[in-house]
């Protein structure tokens, strides 16, 4: 009982928030181009590349909203890449998003050796980070508001935009022209809508995104920037987008599991326990929810397939 209080309390609270928000922030950006019609597994790499240019910018103007603004454009940078190819020379998505993913990892170690001469990790005195947030009105609700009041402005933001998101996608005419030009392509060309275009400007919202994501990790998460930091949070982001269907609120969901499993196995490591099978725990529900998913649809599939072979059957006599 001890040992269950000293794991499950506010603390546990406070940590899933702070490590779900960098999944939050990068899967509400790959929203976009879910509903744009584009399978986006490039965010690992534009998440990467944000952490990295982060840093940098923080160093070069020396402050955290430099450092952000810096990381937020070699996202999107990385993210119109993926768009000239994918949507304007029609490359296949899942090659360009792996290949690009490959490229920010061997340009964010090159980097650092070139500007640092070191390999692995930059840290220094230099980089200045986010503040973390002292909120009078949460802080008068005992410790579970002390533990929530002291935050970096992105934590507080990544779960603020999952309003903002469903807000843009559901209730403005940009919103409605992505999801058609995703959803029905000839009828948005009909209407007078690009779907190019479309795709293009869901592209760069999501770099916009990641970008966001990744300056986190680096100046909010920690303070510093380490070779690979984004450690496949990209990929957990792109498993959320295959079960919610770029929906917000289901992102939302997903990425507190993720977080969950990810605070619990940290809490599990400080008493010396094992975490391996807690990690597992978030790609279980994935696989599950992603077999529930096609199991709900194989009767239409057999529907479809028993009617097709009907018709052949009917021509051949």
């Amino acid at each position: 009982m001890e040992i269950l209080e000293r794991i499950f309390n506010v603390a546990l609270i406070a940590a899933t928030l702070r490590t779900t928000a960098p999944i939050l922030l990068v899967a509400l950006g790959g929203t976009f181009t879910t509903k744009a019609g584009i399978f986006n597994v490039g965010l690992e790499g534009q998440m990467l590349i944000g952490a990295f240019f982060g840093v940098l910018g923080s160093i070069w103007t020396g402050s955290a909203v430099g450092g952000l603004l810096i990381g937020i454009a070699a996202a999107m940078t990385m993210a119109a890449a993926f768009s000239l190819f994918v949507v304007t020379f029609r490359a296949n998505e899942v090659v360009v998003g792996l290949a690009l993913n490959l490229l920010a990892g061997g340009l964010t170690i090159t980097l650092t050796k070139a500007f640092f001469g070191t390999r692995g990790s930059i840290v220094g005195g230099d980089i200045v980070g986010f503040p973390r947030l002292q909120i009078p009105l949460l802080e008068e609700l005992g410790r579970l508001g002390k533990a929530l009041s002291s935050f970096t402005p992105l934590v507080y933001f990544s779960f603020i935009a999952v309003f903002i998101v469903w807000l843009i996608l559901y209730r403005t005419r940009l919103g409605l022209h992505i999801r058609v030009a995703g959803e029905k392509p000839e009828a948005a060309e009909s209407l007078g809508i690009s779907t190019a275009r479309m795709q293009h400007t869901a592209s760069l919202l999501c770099g916009l995104f990641a970008g966001l994501a990744g300056t986190h990790l680096s100046l909010g998460y920690i303070t510093m920037f380490a070779e690979n930091m984004s450690a496949g949070r990209g990929f957990m982001a792109v498993a959320v987008l295959i079960f919610s269907a770029g929906d917000p609120v289901k992102v939302l969901i997903g990425c507190l599991l993720f977080g969950f499993s990810d605070a619990l196995s940290l809490r599990l490591q400080t008493l010396g326990l094992s975490s391996y099978l807690v990690l597992m725990v978030p790609y279980l529900v994935t696989l599950i929810a992603l077999f529930a998913l096609t199991y709900r649809q194989r009767p239409k599939i057999f529907r479809e397939t028993a009617e097709s072979l009907s018709l052949i059957r009917r021509g051949e006599t």
